[in-house]
């Protein structure tokens, strides 16, 4: 074994002068000060100091030791303290698919390596709070869990809670089952809809409200850690039961702490991935430190194929298991609940990504198998919706149903939507479009965040729009909802196109009615009514959205001229019910 001295034989010699170096300069610092105290003490004055100019003799104390020792300190550091600033990516560059493949390739090499140091990090953090504590006690377990209760998943660490499904156990948000332990039971997806949705009591008691008839078994994808997001849309949508599957990065904190080589950094400025900021030692083989959001690094995951392949894996499985059900019982006779994917943002490439890999694994092991008969099985197994989504392809298959707002930026640029003719939301998708009430001005200084749109907003736009459209139509579930819009009345197929009529028919799509005032009365009472407008981006400037949002006269009259009366009360009640439970 090697020691300091093998290598080098004056290193000894050199410490012990340096640590007598550093005792003789301090005690030439206190006598420095002692006589400086002694020549200035009739400066005080009324109980208080004045300013006195420091004497030759303290300036000029020699600071040698001091400044070698730091040297050699800043040797062996690894990164600059100096350097600890946060990483600011520029969302349209980060999310779009470079023309040139070398550019795309380099793009996400490096990206890769960003996400390579903060799983470290997370790895570490995960390891502390093991060793802080072991596992989640599960003291109030509800009845209905207690089947499943020693395979519940109660580790302490976020990572091992990743690919599987949520738990609500009104405890902690670190307690999950994975998704072999549910596929493993003979009526998985009834168990997902009854036990592993988030209900409240009021739905448990009526099995759903007015717009849930209990043949869906629906699962939100998403990272979130708080269960308040999604117990907020449950009771928008009603009280429908929603079940969770965890993906991407769930972390308590809103940014993580990381090492960096200023190699990856600098390549990806040069891209236009990076924001530039301040400027750092430019040495490609030093480390700096970076604090970096833990929603950009949700979204780096999405772009990086393998960072998410266990969330993917599951997903498989998932579809896997309610196609091989269709297969079975193709008329449903055991009355087993169909799968529907929720999925918000760039949430929605990992499903897209699923899908197709799905597709492919089964081409692949099934050569006589025909792609229309896999995407036959596909449309009547799975259902996807998706709000605002940020991708640009999806797969034919399943039945496609996408909610957005016409003035959302990300999914007007980067997603798929009925007015983008570069992008695919598959085939005999759906699509369900509104002015958002939220008049923001897009500027450059928003680049850096998903979040500066409110119409981009799940809880105080787009789940409030889902809920208007089926409402008024009387839908009971998203499949009812999809077939509805894709129905085409044969006795209603005119040889004149309804455009040259003095009504117009541009709101109504398929058997579905879609009143014209839903944009600009509907939709912001429904979303005053609901209480999403505490659920606001940027909402520090409430005179803002107090401008574009109904004050409750106004909502109550839109609201009750559209639903009756009454309704008012009903919809803030079943909301203010969630407020009450978190």
């Amino acid at each position: 074994m090697h020691t300091m001295a093998n290598r080098n034989p004056f290193a000894s010699l050199q410490s012990v002068a340096i640590l007598l170096l550093l005792f003789l300069s301090r005690l030439s610092l206190i006598k420095s000060f002692q006589r400086f105290a002694r020549d200035h003490k009739s400066t005080r004055r009324a109980g208080r100091w004045h300013r006195a100019k420091i004497p030759d003799y303290c300036q000029t104390i020699s600071l040698m030791p001091l400044a070698l020792f730091n040297q050699q300190t800043q040797h062996d550091e690894k990164y600059d303290d100096q350097s600890n600033r946060e990483l600011k990516f520029h969302m349209m560059n980060l999310l779009k698919i470079d023309d040139e493949s070398k550019a795309q390739s380099e793009k996400i090499k490096f990206l890769s390596s960003i996400i390579q140091s903060c799983n470290s990090v997370l790895e570490d953090e995960d390891e502390v709070e093991r060793v802080r504590n072991k596992e989640v006690e599960l003291v109030n377990l509800p009845e209905k869990l207690s089947t499943i209760r020693r395979f519940i998943n109660t580790s302490s660490r976020f990572n091992d809670h990743r690919s599987c499904f949520r738990v609500f156990s009104g405890e902690d948000n670190k307690v999950s089952l994975t998704a072999n332990v549910l596929l493993s039971l003979d009526r998985p997806f009834t168990f997902l809809r009854d036990t592993l949705s988030h209900q409240s009591d009021a739905s448990e008691k009526k099995r759903g409200g007015m717009m849930y008839d209990g043949t869906e078994a629906v699962v939100w994808c998403s990272s979130l850690t708080s269960d308040q997001d999604l117990k907020f849309s449950s009771c928008v949508m009603d009280d429908m039961p929603f079940s969770q599957l965890y993906l991407g990065v769930c972390h308590d904190d809103d940014y993580l702490d990381v090492e960096l080589d200023m190699e990856s950094v600098s390549k990806l400025e040069s891209l236009g991935v990076l924001i530039s900021g301040q400027k750092v030692n430019d040495d490609s083989n030093s480390k700096h430190k970076f604090k970096i959001k833990t929603d950009d690094l949700n979204v780096i995951q999405t772009i990086v194929s393998d960072a998410l392949k266990d969330e993917q894996q599951t997903l498989i499985k998932l579809i896997d298991a309610a196609v091989e059900l269709v297969r079975r019982d193709p008329l449903n006779e055991s009355n087993e609940p169909h799968l529907v994917l929720l999925s918000h943002c760039v949430s929605c490439s990992v499903i897209a990504s699923a899908i197709s890999a799905w597709k492919e694994e089964q081409q692949q092991n099934e050569h006589s198998r025909h792609r229309s008969r896999l995407e036959d099985l596909l449309h009547q197994a799975v259902t996807v919706v998706t709000f605002g989504n940020v991708c640009r392809s999806f797969c034919d298959g399943p039945a496609y149903i996408h909610i957005s707002m016409w003035d959302d930026p990300w999914n007007k640029a980067l997603g798929a939507h009925s007015g983008n003719d570069e992008s695919s939301g598959g085939q005999n998708a759906v699509y369900f479009h509104a002015w958002s009430p939220y008049d923001q001005e897009w500027e450059d200084t928003n680049i850096h965040s998903l979040k500066s749109h409110n119409a981009h907003n799940v809880n105080s736009c787009l789940i409030q729009y889902l809920c208007l459209i089926m409402r008024i139509n009387g839908i009971q579930s998203f499949r009812a909802l999809y077939d509805a819009a894709r129905f085409i009345d044969p006795a209603a197929i005119l040889d004149i196109n309804p455009k040259h009529f003095a009504v117009s028919y541009r709101n109504n799509l398929g058997e579905l009615v879609i009143p014209p005032r839903i944009d600009d009365e509907l939709l912001p009472a429904m979303i005053y009514a609901t209480g999403g407008d505490q659920w606001l981006w940027g909402n520090d400037d409430k005179s803002h959205f107090d401008e574009v949002l109904p004050d409750e006269i106004e909502a109550r009259s839109h609201l009750e001229e559209s639903f009756g009366y009454s309704v008012f009360e009903e919809i803030r009640e079943t909301c203010s019910e969630a407020k009450a439970n978190d």
